[in-house]
Protein backbone atom coordinates (compact mmCIF):
# COMPACT_ATOMS: atom_id res chain seq x y z
CA UNK A 1 0.00 0.00 0.00
CA UNK A 2 0.85 3.50 -0.85
CA UNK A 3 2.94 4.97 2.69
CA UNK A 4 0.09 7.45 4.61
CA UNK A 5 1.78 10.56 6.26
CA UNK A 6 0.27 12.50 9.60
CA UNK A 7 -0.38 12.08 13.36
CA UNK A 8 -2.37 9.68 15.38
CA UNK A 9 -4.97 10.50 17.26
CA UNK A 10 -3.13 9.56 20.85
CA UNK A 11 -0.22 12.36 19.66
CA UNK A 12 -3.12 14.68 19.71
CA UNK A 13 -4.41 14.22 22.73
CA UNK A 14 -1.00 13.99 23.94
CA UNK A 15 -0.35 17.56 22.15
CA UNK A 16 -3.29 18.89 24.02
CA UNK A 17 -2.66 17.63 26.97
CA UNK A 18 1.26 19.17 27.51
CA UNK A 19 -0.72 22.68 26.06
CA UNK A 20 -2.83 22.37 28.40
CA UNK A 21 -0.44 22.01 31.23
CA UNK A 22 1.89 24.75 29.87
CA UNK A 23 -1.39 27.09 30.01
CA UNK A 24 -2.09 26.02 33.99
CA UNK A 25 1.81 26.45 34.63
CA UNK A 26 1.27 29.91 32.72
CA UNK A 27 -1.90 30.85 34.58
CA UNK A 28 -0.07 30.07 38.04
CA UNK A 29 2.83 31.23 37.63
CA UNK A 30 0.79 34.62 36.56
CA UNK A 31 -1.81 34.97 38.83
CA UNK A 32 -1.09 32.42 42.24
CA UNK A 33 -0.31 33.44 44.72
CA UNK A 34 3.28 33.76 44.23
CA UNK A 35 2.53 34.47 40.84
CA UNK A 36 3.55 37.42 38.90
CA UNK A 37 1.03 39.59 38.65
CA UNK A 38 0.43 38.91 42.33
CA UNK A 39 3.93 39.93 43.09
CA UNK A 40 3.63 42.75 41.24
CA UNK A 41 0.40 43.63 42.71
CA UNK A 42 1.79 43.44 46.34
CA UNK A 43 4.87 45.22 45.29
CA UNK A 44 2.70 47.78 44.06
CA UNK A 45 1.02 47.87 47.07
CA UNK A 46 4.16 47.44 49.73
CA UNK A 47 4.87 50.75 47.92
CA UNK A 48 2.38 52.88 48.00
CA UNK A 49 2.34 52.01 51.83
CA UNK A 50 5.88 52.66 51.91
CA UNK A 51 5.48 55.79 50.73
CA UNK A 52 2.54 56.81 52.45
CA UNK A 53 4.14 55.84 55.58
CA UNK A 54 7.62 57.80 54.78
CA UNK A 55 5.18 60.90 53.43
CA UNK A 56 4.11 61.16 57.29
CA UNK A 57 7.23 60.05 58.86
CA UNK A 58 8.86 63.28 57.12
CA UNK A 59 5.81 65.47 58.39
CA UNK A 60 6.04 64.44 62.26
CA UNK A 61 10.22 65.13 62.06
CA UNK A 62 8.88 68.67 60.55
CA UNK A 63 7.12 68.84 63.90
CA UNK A 64 9.81 67.05 65.93
CA UNK A 65 12.42 70.08 64.76
CA UNK A 66 10.00 72.28 66.62
CA UNK A 67 10.40 70.07 70.20
CA UNK A 68 13.21 70.03 72.24
CA UNK A 69 12.68 66.85 73.60
CA UNK A 70 11.97 65.19 70.04
CA UNK A 71 8.16 64.47 70.83
CA UNK A 72 4.55 65.74 69.58
CA UNK A 73 1.55 66.63 71.20
CA UNK A 74 -1.58 63.98 70.02
CA UNK A 75 -3.17 67.26 67.80
CA UNK A 76 -0.05 67.21 66.01
CA UNK A 77 0.08 63.76 65.28
CA UNK A 78 -3.62 63.78 64.64
CA UNK A 79 -2.69 66.67 62.00
CA UNK A 80 -0.27 64.89 59.94
CA UNK A 81 -2.58 61.45 59.73
CA UNK A 82 -5.69 63.39 58.71
CA UNK A 83 -3.63 64.68 55.45
CA UNK A 84 -3.06 61.02 54.95
CA UNK A 85 -5.27 58.79 56.23
CA UNK A 86 -9.77 58.64 56.52
CA UNK A 87 -11.35 58.68 59.36
CA UNK A 88 -8.79 59.48 62.36
CA UNK A 89 -10.66 58.84 65.41
CA UNK A 90 -11.26 62.03 67.71
CA UNK A 91 -9.10 60.87 70.22
CA UNK A 92 -6.00 58.56 69.87
CA UNK A 93 -5.52 55.67 72.07
CA UNK A 94 -2.07 55.51 74.28
CA UNK A 95 -1.32 52.09 72.77
CA UNK A 96 -0.59 53.56 69.29
CA UNK A 97 0.09 49.61 67.96
CA UNK A 98 -4.00 48.90 68.26
CA UNK A 99 -4.72 51.80 65.78
CA UNK A 100 -4.89 50.52 61.66
CA UNK A 101 -5.87 53.71 59.87
CA UNK A 102 -6.98 53.36 55.82
CA UNK A 103 -5.07 55.84 53.43
CA UNK A 104 -6.79 58.05 51.53
CA UNK A 105 -8.08 56.72 47.68
CA UNK A 106 -5.11 58.91 46.36
CA UNK A 107 -2.19 56.80 48.47
CA UNK A 108 -3.71 54.02 47.64
CA UNK A 109 -6.77 53.02 50.14
CA UNK A 110 -4.24 50.99 52.17
CA UNK A 111 -4.68 49.77 56.06
CA UNK A 112 -2.11 50.79 57.74
CA UNK A 113 -1.09 50.87 61.11
CA UNK A 114 -0.01 53.95 62.89
CA UNK A 115 2.86 52.74 65.36
CA UNK A 116 4.67 52.36 61.88
CA UNK A 117 4.67 56.29 61.63
CA UNK A 118 5.20 57.09 64.65
CA UNK A 119 6.12 54.96 68.04
CA UNK A 120 7.21 57.56 70.14
CA UNK A 121 5.59 59.79 73.31
CA UNK A 122 2.78 61.87 72.68
CA UNK A 123 3.16 65.03 74.87
CA UNK A 124 0.84 66.33 76.84
CA UNK A 125 -1.10 69.41 75.10
CA UNK A 126 -0.02 72.83 76.45
CA UNK A 127 -2.77 74.72 77.73
CA UNK A 128 -2.51 78.52 78.54
CA UNK A 129 -2.16 79.19 82.05
CA UNK A 130 -4.28 81.68 83.89
CA UNK A 131 -3.85 85.04 83.01
CA UNK A 132 -6.02 86.13 86.39
CA UNK A 133 -4.05 83.84 88.85
CA UNK A 134 -0.45 85.09 90.01
CA UNK A 135 2.26 82.67 89.35
CA UNK A 136 4.85 84.10 91.60
CA UNK A 137 6.55 81.95 93.95
CA UNK A 138 6.53 79.15 90.92
CA UNK A 139 10.29 78.09 88.47
CA UNK A 140 10.80 79.58 85.39
CA UNK A 141 11.42 77.32 82.81
CA UNK A 142 12.59 79.74 80.19
CA UNK A 143 14.08 77.69 77.64
CA UNK A 144 11.08 74.99 77.77
CA UNK A 145 13.92 72.20 78.54
CA UNK A 146 12.17 70.93 81.87
CA UNK A 147 15.03 72.53 84.09
CA UNK A 148 14.36 75.85 85.74
CA UNK A 149 16.55 78.85 85.22
CA UNK A 150 14.79 80.83 88.31
CA UNK A 151 11.95 81.75 90.35
CA UNK A 152 9.30 83.41 89.69
CA UNK A 153 9.19 86.98 92.09
CA UNK A 154 6.67 89.24 89.67
CA UNK A 155 3.85 88.50 87.55
CA UNK A 156 2.68 91.38 84.97
CA UNK A 157 -0.82 89.96 84.06
CA UNK A 158 -1.56 90.95 87.71
CA UNK A 159 0.09 93.00 88.87
CA UNK A 160 1.90 94.15 92.15
CA UNK A 161 3.24 95.69 95.04
CA UNK A 162 4.10 96.29 98.46
CA UNK A 163 7.29 96.07 101.29
CA UNK A 164 9.91 94.26 102.05
CA UNK A 165 9.19 93.36 105.62
CA UNK A 166 7.35 97.11 105.39
CA UNK A 167 10.96 98.64 105.20
CA UNK A 168 10.62 101.96 104.12
CA UNK A 169 13.29 101.51 101.62
CA UNK A 170 11.57 98.66 99.88
CA UNK A 171 8.64 99.45 98.55
CA UNK A 172 7.72 98.53 95.14
CA UNK A 173 5.28 98.41 92.52
CA UNK A 174 4.21 97.09 89.15
CA UNK A 175 0.57 97.27 86.92
CA UNK A 176 -0.71 95.05 85.63
CA UNK A 177 0.05 94.39 81.44
CA UNK A 178 -1.94 93.14 78.84
CA UNK A 179 -0.65 91.58 75.37
CA UNK A 180 1.74 89.26 77.16
CA UNK A 181 3.15 85.97 75.69
CA UNK A 182 1.20 82.50 76.43
CA UNK A 183 2.76 79.61 79.02
CA UNK A 184 1.74 76.08 80.52
CA UNK A 185 2.88 73.96 83.48
CA UNK A 186 5.34 71.64 82.03
CA UNK A 187 6.08 70.13 85.58
CA UNK A 188 3.04 70.45 88.09
CA UNK A 189 5.69 69.95 90.96
CA UNK A 190 8.88 70.89 90.23
CA UNK A 191 12.02 70.41 92.98
CA UNK A 192 15.13 70.30 91.49
CA UNK A 193 17.43 72.29 91.29
CA UNK A 194 16.26 73.56 94.58
CA UNK A 195 15.82 77.09 95.81
CA UNK A 196 15.73 75.87 99.63
CA UNK A 197 13.46 73.39 99.94
CA UNK A 198 10.59 74.93 97.77
CA UNK A 199 8.28 72.73 95.47
CA UNK A 200 6.12 74.67 92.54
CA UNK A 201 5.21 74.41 88.72
CA UNK A 202 7.30 74.37 86.44
CA UNK A 203 6.04 77.48 83.96
CA UNK A 204 7.44 77.29 80.58
CA UNK A 205 6.65 79.63 77.28
CA UNK A 206 4.28 77.74 74.35
CA UNK A 207 5.91 78.47 71.03
CA UNK A 208 4.69 80.59 68.65
CA UNK A 209 2.92 82.69 70.92
CA UNK A 210 3.78 86.31 70.86
CA UNK A 211 3.57 89.25 73.29
CA UNK A 212 5.41 90.90 76.02
CA UNK A 213 7.56 89.35 78.79
CA UNK A 214 5.18 88.27 81.73
CA UNK A 215 7.61 87.32 84.22
CA UNK A 216 10.32 88.41 86.14
CA UNK A 217 13.35 85.65 87.47
CA UNK A 218 15.87 85.49 90.08
CA UNK A 219 18.44 83.15 89.18
CA UNK A 220 18.53 80.22 91.16
CA UNK A 221 22.73 80.84 92.05
CA UNK A 222 25.11 83.61 92.41
CA UNK A 223 27.44 84.83 89.76
CA UNK A 224 30.54 82.63 91.01
CA UNK A 225 29.22 81.95 93.92
CA UNK A 226 30.83 82.74 97.49
CA UNK A 227 32.86 85.57 95.58
CA UNK A 228 32.47 89.13 96.50
CA UNK A 229 32.30 92.46 93.93
CA UNK A 230 32.85 95.78 94.40
CA UNK A 231 30.27 97.57 92.76
CA UNK A 232 32.67 100.26 90.99
CA UNK A 233 35.49 101.51 93.14
CA UNK A 234 36.52 104.24 91.25
CA UNK A 235 33.42 105.60 90.49
CA UNK A 236 33.01 106.77 94.45
CA UNK A 237 32.23 110.41 94.25
CA UNK A 238 30.83 110.23 90.63
CA UNK A 239 27.74 108.29 90.79
CA UNK A 240 24.91 110.34 89.55
CA UNK A 241 22.69 109.26 92.49
CA UNK A 242 19.76 108.75 90.29
CA UNK A 243 17.59 106.92 92.98
CA UNK A 244 16.43 108.28 96.02
CA UNK A 245 15.15 105.93 98.89
CA UNK A 246 11.05 106.48 98.34
CA UNK A 247 11.38 105.92 94.59
CA UNK A 248 10.08 102.97 92.75
CA UNK A 249 12.26 102.02 90.13
CA UNK A 250 11.12 98.26 89.49
CA UNK A 251 11.22 97.51 85.85
CA UNK A 252 14.65 99.70 85.63
CA UNK A 253 17.24 97.20 86.58
CA UNK A 254 18.05 95.92 82.46
CA UNK A 255 18.10 99.77 81.77
CA UNK A 256 20.53 100.64 85.06
CA UNK A 257 22.84 97.86 84.04
CA UNK A 258 23.29 98.92 80.29
CA UNK A 259 23.71 102.21 81.72
CA UNK A 260 26.44 101.55 84.27
CA UNK A 261 27.98 98.96 81.67
CA UNK A 262 28.55 101.82 79.48
CA UNK A 263 30.27 103.86 82.09
CA UNK A 264 32.38 101.27 83.02
CA UNK A 265 33.43 100.73 79.53
CA UNK A 266 34.32 104.22 78.53
CA UNK A 267 37.38 106.41 79.53
CA UNK A 268 36.80 109.30 81.74
CA UNK A 269 37.99 111.66 78.56
CA UNK A 270 34.67 109.82 77.52
CA UNK A 271 32.36 110.58 79.93
CA UNK A 272 33.07 107.42 81.82
CA UNK A 273 33.36 107.32 85.90
CA UNK A 274 36.96 106.37 86.12
CA UNK A 275 39.51 102.93 85.88
CA UNK A 276 38.85 99.65 85.92
CA UNK A 277 39.24 97.82 89.39
CA UNK A 278 41.17 99.75 91.61
CA UNK A 279 40.30 98.04 94.74
CA UNK A 280 43.24 95.65 95.36
CA UNK A 281 41.23 92.90 97.00
CA UNK A 282 37.86 92.67 94.83
CA UNK A 283 36.76 93.27 91.09
CA UNK A 284 34.64 95.80 89.46
CA UNK A 285 31.56 93.50 89.30
CA UNK A 286 30.55 95.24 85.89
CA UNK A 287 33.67 93.98 84.01
CA UNK A 288 33.31 89.89 85.61
CA UNK A 289 33.15 87.74 81.86
CA UNK A 290 30.55 85.67 83.97
CA UNK A 291 28.36 88.59 84.35
CA UNK A 292 28.89 90.12 80.82
CA UNK A 293 28.56 87.10 79.03
CA UNK A 294 24.56 86.53 80.97
CA UNK A 295 23.94 90.13 80.15
CA UNK A 296 24.80 89.38 76.74
CA UNK A 297 21.86 86.40 77.20
CA UNK A 298 19.41 88.62 78.36
CA UNK A 299 19.89 88.71 81.90
CA UNK A 300 20.34 91.99 84.30
CA UNK A 301 21.34 93.05 87.93
CA UNK A 302 18.28 93.78 89.80
CA UNK A 303 17.20 97.41 90.72
CA UNK A 304 16.43 98.58 94.08
CA UNK A 305 12.82 97.58 93.88
CA UNK A 306 13.10 94.90 91.90
CA UNK A 307 15.32 93.28 94.88
CA UNK A 308 12.49 94.77 97.02
CA UNK A 309 9.96 92.50 95.01
CA UNK A 310 11.59 89.18 95.19
CA UNK A 311 12.72 89.22 99.19
CA UNK A 312 8.75 90.34 99.96
CA UNK A 313 7.43 87.19 97.56
CA UNK A 314 9.75 85.50 98.93
CA UNK A 315 9.07 85.96 102.46
CA UNK A 316 5.42 85.98 102.09
CA UNK A 317 5.12 82.94 99.90
CA UNK A 318 7.72 80.69 100.75
CA UNK A 319 8.84 81.31 104.54
CA UNK A 320 11.93 83.33 103.75
CA UNK A 321 13.43 85.16 107.32
CA UNK A 322 16.23 87.32 108.02
CA UNK A 323 17.84 84.04 110.17
CA UNK A 324 16.67 81.11 107.55
CA UNK A 325 17.78 82.85 103.98
CA UNK A 326 20.75 80.51 103.57
CA UNK A 327 18.98 77.75 103.45
CA UNK A 328 17.39 79.05 100.40
CA UNK A 329 21.21 79.44 98.95
CA UNK A 330 21.39 83.40 99.18
CA UNK A 331 23.93 84.99 100.66
CA UNK A 332 23.84 87.90 103.17
CA UNK A 333 23.81 91.03 101.13
CA UNK A 334 23.54 91.34 97.18
CA UNK A 335 24.47 94.83 95.04
CA UNK A 336 21.39 96.41 93.39
CA UNK A 337 22.04 98.10 89.90
CA UNK A 338 20.32 101.41 91.46
CA UNK A 339 22.64 104.47 92.76
CA UNK A 340 21.68 105.56 96.11
CA UNK A 341 23.67 108.63 96.31
CA UNK A 342 27.43 110.11 94.43
CA UNK A 343 29.01 107.12 96.52
CA UNK A 344 26.83 104.82 97.09
CA UNK A 345 24.67 102.14 95.03
CA UNK A 346 21.87 100.15 96.90
CA UNK A 347 21.91 96.26 98.27
CA UNK A 348 19.20 94.12 99.65
CA UNK A 349 20.16 92.92 103.11
CA UNK A 350 18.79 89.24 103.60
CA UNK A 351 20.13 89.94 107.05
CA UNK A 352 18.13 92.89 108.20
CA UNK A 353 15.20 91.84 105.27
CA UNK A 354 15.71 95.04 103.29
CA UNK A 355 17.11 97.63 101.19
CA UNK A 356 20.29 100.07 102.14
CA UNK A 357 22.42 101.40 100.43
CA UNK A 358 26.80 101.59 100.36
CA UNK A 359 29.88 102.87 99.42
CA UNK A 360 30.53 101.36 95.48
CA UNK A 361 33.81 99.90 97.08
CA UNK A 362 32.46 97.89 99.55
CA UNK A 363 32.27 94.11 99.22
CA UNK A 364 28.59 92.55 98.22
CA UNK A 365 27.86 89.23 96.31
CA UNK A 366 26.14 89.41 92.57
CA UNK A 367 22.87 87.38 91.23
CA UNK A 368 21.06 87.90 88.58
CA UNK A 369 17.88 88.41 86.83
CA UNK A 370 15.95 88.43 83.95
CA UNK A 371 12.30 88.42 82.13
CA UNK A 372 10.40 85.92 80.05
Amino acid sequence: MKEQKGITLIALVVTIVVLLILAAVSIATLTGKNGILTQAQNAKEETEKASVIEQAQTDILGEQAEKRSGNITEKDLKEVLEKYFENVPEKLPEDLTTLELKSKEEYGGHLINVSKIYSGTLEKEKEPIEIAESYTANFADMNDDGVAEGIIYADLAVGGSGKWNNDSWSNYSYEAETGLKEYYIKNENYTEPKFGNVSGKLIAPIEGTSGKDRFYVMELEDINPGTYYCWYDAAYGKLNGMVNTDYNDFGNGKENTEYVMNKFDLGEAEGGWGSQNDNETYDDMWGVEELRNKVNEGWFVPSKAEWAAFGDMATKKLSLTTSNYSTYGLSDWYWSSSQYSTDCAYHAYFGIGGINGFNGYYDRYVRLSATF
